[in-house]
């Protein structure tokens, strides 16, 4: 199976080591740019992009994934599953067209609670004593796909 992954954060490190070590075939990556980061304002990788370094994997760093041509660098790829984690922006309906299976988002909460893009924040803001990660159908919406585990 093919598969592209989109991320950013540290939190999706765990994930893209593991589409890496499967059977399928992780094809590209998709992530946020280079920014600049702390008082110094140095030109930083997110953490997706550090854990790639030293490999030949494709990476895609649009700064709109709604851009066309990001849209068709991904189409370009072909594949038959996208996963997402902590990417950052809405996927469009133009991505979620893409993949021949499926669009899975793993997300540091359970669902439906703690949508959006601090859910562990605001657990522990909540006093949540319980959370854990939902896998989900993707949808245009933020975090509201059909819940898969």
């Amino acid at each position: 199976m093919r598969i592209v992954f989109i991320g950013t954060g540290e939190i999706g490190v765990p994930t893209l080591s593991a589409l890496q070590k499967s059977e399928h075939e992780l094809v590209g990556v998709v992530t946020q740019p280079d920014k600049p980061v702390g008082r110094s304002q140095k030109i930083t990788a997110p953490p997706i992009k550090a854990a790639l370094a030293g490999s030949k994997m494709s990476i895609l760093q649009p700064a709109r994934i709604k851009n066309p041509e990001a849209i068709d660098q991904i189409r370009a790829l072909v594949p038959d599953v996208i996963v997402v984690t902590a990417y950052g922006q809405i996927l469009p309906r133009a991505v979620l067209d893409i993949p021949k299976i499926a669009n899975l988002n793993l997300h540091a909460s359970l669902l439906p609670r703690w949508r959006g893009a601090a859910p562990i924040q605001a657990a522990i803001a909540a006093g949540d004593h319980e959370t854990g990660v939902t896998v989900i159908y993707m949808d245009e919406g933020l975090d509201t796909g059909d819940i898969l585990l």
